[in-house]
């Protein structure tokens, strides 16, 4: 796992400049973090490449970036291909030679070999660009479900940029940037940006299964894979206990092919039903030391080291633990490692978590990717309820129900049911696309007009035009392919990714693979939910591996105690970034409001506060230190 950058010239014939090769440079130098083994950079007519390295297949020739058949084609590429050695075989008897053990070179010789249709053929986790020195082309693609980032920033006429941290593209990017308004509006409402954007304006993510070709001056998009299609499927037949034992040998080969590595792998492990799923079938393989990871909190409502602890136990692993302080990380750090903005607050305890295991290995796998594939969320049990409640007379809803809601105790639990009953009673009468995205919506149009946000935009829209795909099919079903496509995309990957690279650890996805994400979208719904019960046929393959108070325990997610925080030392922080803010209003009777509120303990805004602090630590720590400082001449 590694982080790429690199600039391809509209004019083919032009030479690097100096200005591109120190741009280059300092582009590889702020994403040191992502890669701590070492870096690499080659340039060349019509293009200048960079690479950071964290080793962990081919650890003596896997250096990047790479040549191919007598340099015409050049690589920097981030991932892992865990099918690399059949298709090395495959390529072998197409006449293809190997200098390397490395996944990195049958990357190349795919491409040589298959060109465009190349990607559709990975098993894995990657974003890479390939220039081909021959036909003057660019080739960029981001894996299946956007494990891992891909950012490019075009010129028209004159470059493309691409880069894995957003810090890079604003090194290479210059005094020619500024902040989306849309994508601000976004963030304020979901604590990401929705769609391709993000918070820089000319800045763009390649969307999951995309690739990018750049051939003199034209970007050109396409897709090599699609996840619509594979929701409108024949469903695949059977009874529960068969479409169990069908998943559980896909989800097997997809904990087998990801842990192929160099290095030890170890697991975070919370105690739920989706971690400790993967830790049993990584037990089953590996017989020997396996490690396993886990973080609490002295808030004891956060903490799930208990559970963990009995799983661990339960599998016999190796497990090392820790309890976070109340003042955690260094904030500065933390924000310009993580290199752009998330409002999400699980993305501290998965940054402490990261920290934890890098001290022992370099790779672990997650249970990410569950909840989207097989309806885990607390959502979907909303959405349910949802056309039950419209029916609700509107006069009630809003003279009696509304105000006992405001009413109701803060329970200081992670998600309470207070909170959830606040944000159901808020949409609860909404269209459901809108309330859908109303169950996790942080700060609404008033509110976000109030810091001084684009009042036009409607963030949820993306997620309706998500559900519109898939037109016909059952609300459960567009739900989840719409969260797969923005939240999971967009949020929890990037979250995942940002956290462990931010320390130089490589994580896996197995619910992730491919063809086991192909075959959950054609479960039938009543698979992965029926009545109020969630990921059914997970939780019966399960049965015989997990002790059955990790089987009964309700889902948990993976928060931090940022309200109480908030009202401690990172409050100060919070005023301070206030203070000086130029993205938002931070004069706003609003903001100060929700301050004074959430201080005295009258309300808790914690997620709110939070998703503010991360967005001002970002323009304090990352926009102000990197835009404008250098660019890429010409570019």
């Amino acid at each position: 796992m590694c982080g790429i950058v690199g600039v391809v010239f509209a004019d083919p014939l032009r030479p690097p400049s100096p200005a591109t090769e120190a741009a280059l440079a300092r582009a590889v130098d702020v994403m040191s973090h992502r890669g701590p083994d070492g870096e690499g950079r080659v340039s060349a007519t019509g293009m200048a490449f960079g690479h950071r390295r964290l080793s962990i297949i081919d650890l003596a020739s896997g250096g990047q970036p790479m040549r191919y058949q007598q340099g015409r084609y050049v690589i920097t590429f981030n991932g892992e291909i865990y099918n690399y050695r059949q298709l090395r075989d495959t390529l072998l008897g197409l006449g293809h030679e190997f200098a390397t053990a490395s996944d990195t070179e049958v990357v190349l010789a795919a491409y040589a070999q298959w060109g465009e249709a190349m990607p559709a053929r990975l098993r894995g986790i990657f974003a890479f660009a390939i220039w081909d020195s021959v036909d003057r082309r660019a080739f960029l693609a981001r894996d299946h479900l956007g494990v891992k980032p891909l950012l490019y920033l075009e010129r028209a006429g004159e470059s493309l940029a691409f880069g894995s941290d957003l810090k890079s593209l604003l090194v290479l990017g210059g005094d020619r940037l500024g902040i989306d308004p849309e994508a601000l509006s976004d963030y304020l409402a979901a604590g990401y940006p929705q769609s391709n954007r993000t918070i820089v304006r000319e800045v763009r993510r390649l969307e999951p299964a995309q690739f990018l070709v750049y051939e003199r001056g034209r970007a050109r998009i396409g897709s090599y894979w699609d996840l619509a299609e594979c929701y409108r499927a024949p469903r695949i037949q059977g009874r529960l206990p068969e479409l169990a034992l069908a998943f559980e040998e896909k989800f097997a080969d997809s904990v087998r092919a990801q842990m192929v590595s160099d290095v030890p792998v170890g697991a975070f492990l919370s105690g739920g039903l989706d971690s400790s799923s993967v830790v049993a079938q990584m037990r089953r393989r590996q017989p020997g030391e396996l490690f396993t990871f886990s973080m609490g909190f002295a808030e004891k409502t956060f903490s799930e080291l208990d559970h963990a602890r009995e799983v661990a136990h339960h599998f016999g692993t190796r497990h090392v633990e820790d309890v976070a302080s109340p003042d955690p990380v260094d904030w500065a750090d933390f924000a310009w490692r993580i290199g752009e903005p998330l409002g999400d607050t699980s993305l501290i305890p998965t940054f402490l978590v990261s920290g934890l295991a890098r001290q022992h290995v370099k790779v672990v796998l997650s249970g990410d990717g569950a909840d989207e594939c097989l309806a885990g969320y607390d959502t979907y049990v909303a959405d349910k309820l949802h056309g039950a409640y419209r029916w609700v007379p509107s006069l009630l809803h809003r003279h009696l129900i509304t105000p006992l809601a405001a009413l109701l105790p803060h329970s200081g639990q992670k998600v309470g049911l207070d909170y959830k009953i606040r944000q159901f009673v808020r949409f609860g009468q909404a269209a459901f696309p809108r309330a859908h995205f109303g169950w996790r919506e942080l700060f609404d149009a008033e509110e976000r007009l109030q810091l001084g946000t684009e009042p036009a935009h409607a963030p949820w829209a993306h997620v309706e035009a998500t559900m519109g795909e898939l037109a016909g099919a059952s609300r459960l079903d567009q739900t989840l392919y719409s969260d797969t496509k923005t939240w999971l995309a967009n949020d929890i990957l990037t979250k995942v990714d940002r956290a462990t690279m931010a320390v130089g650890l490589e994580a896996r996805v197995p619910f992730l693979d491919p063809d086991l994400v192909e075959f959950c979208a054609r479960l039938p719904v009543e698979a992965k939910m029926k009545g109020f019960s969630r990921k059914r046929v997970l939780r019966t393959t399960a049965t015989k591996d997990l002790p059955k108070s990790i089987l009964e325990r309700p889902k948990s997610g993976f928060n931090a105690p940022v309200s109480r925080w908030l009202r401690g030392s990172l409050g100060g922080t919070l005023e301070d970034l206030v203070g000086r803010t130029k993205l938002i209003d931070g004069r706003s009777p609003r903001l100060r409001q929700l301050i004074q509120e959430h201080g005295s303990g009258l309300r808790d805004h914690g997620f709110k506060l939070w998703s503010l602090t991360a967005l001002l630590l970002w323009e304090r720590e990352v926009w102000d230190r990197t835009a404008g400082t250098t660019a890429v001449g010409g570019a």
